[in-house]
């Protein structure tokens, strides 16, 4: 299962937090995750997001190898939201494209984007 879909990550930040999930990403990031049901994956979870979360990851994905996104690409996920977040609240692009630095047309990209993957 990769988390680099946004939907599947979404899940996980909501399981684990941002704090943890960030740690997560800055740790395991750009590499295949195995979650296993083990004193390995407890000990290997737990010292990145302590042994609460590790046992919730453990819960919900036994047995799934996670791609867990390099941070770069988690930081990048979490400004196109942020700019969907501003637009669907009546932020105009042209205000969007100035709070972001980017130009008109890679905001309207985006927001065409976001509108093809949720139809």
């Amino acid at each position: 299962m990769s988390i680099k879909n946004n939907s599947t990550a979404q899940e996980i930040l909501n399981l684990i937090g941002d704090e943890a999930f960030t740690r997560l990403c800055m740790v395991f990031g750009g590499t295949r995750l195995p979650i296993a049901d083990s004193e390995r994956s407890r000990q290997r979870l737990g010292v990145v997001v302590g042994e609460i979360l590790a046992e919730k990851i453990i819960h919900h994905y036994r047995g799934e190898a996670l791609d867990i996104p390099k941070l770069s690409s988690l930081e990048v996920a979490k400004r196109r939201q942020a700019i969907i977040n501003d637009l669907a609240g009546g932020m105009s692009t042209k205000t969007a494209a100035i709070k972001y630095d980017m130009t008109q047309r890679s905001i309207r990209m985006i927001v065409n984007d976001h509108i093809e993957h949720t139809e």
